[in-house]
């Protein structure tokens, strides 16, 4: 089942047209970043801080890339900053937000999750940021692309978080 979710999401992102990935490792995103990081089709960036993925995926995005920040849901948070700026200053750019999910509702499995997991959805909402939660593993190629057409369409981040129990 992981190879397929690990299959899932690369070729999600191909076909999403990303091109280029920002990520600061955590359990719910680490899967996915070996096969990134091997694969030429992708240049990726590996993060200290989720704000400056932010601004990296800015210039990647000014430099002709489609960019993706893969982060953990607080990252989310963490970056609320740097993406407020970018939304609010310069009228913001497509980019795919790709976040870790836990906290999500029907999550048993750390209960000190549930606090950055409720905070995630509030920042996504006062950003006006749309987002999607992908809870179903046959589902996330699909939301990869999703996400990818709304950022374009809409000229600004997106984000699809992750509640794959899978990728714990």
């Amino acid at each position: 089942m992981t190879g397929q979710i690990k299959a899932d999401f690369i070729n999600g992102l191909k076909e999403a047209g990303i091109n280029f990935v920002a990520s600061l490792p955590c359990s719910g995103i680490s899967l996915f970043l070996p096969d990134i990081m091997d694969d030429p089709h992708f240049k990726h960036v590996p993060l200290a801080s989720e704000g400056n993925g932010v601004g990296i995926c800015a210039g990647a995005w000014l430099g002709g890339k489609k960019p993706a920040l893969l982060v953990d849901g607080v990252g989310i948070i963490v970056a609320h900053y740097a993406l407020s700026n970018i939304i609010y200053k310069s009228g913001g750019f497509p980019m795919l937000l790709v976040a870790a999910h836990r906290g999500d509702f029907g999550d048993g499995f750390a209960h000190y999750h549930f606090g950055n997991g409720m905070e995630t959805i509030h920042i996504l909402e006062s950003l006006r940021i749309p987002y999607t939660i992908v809870r179903e593993s046959q589902k996330l190629k699909a939301e990869l692309v999703n996400g990818a057409r709304t950022a374009e369409g809409y000229g600004r981040p997106a984000a699809v978080l992750l509640n794959l129990e899978e990728t714990w």
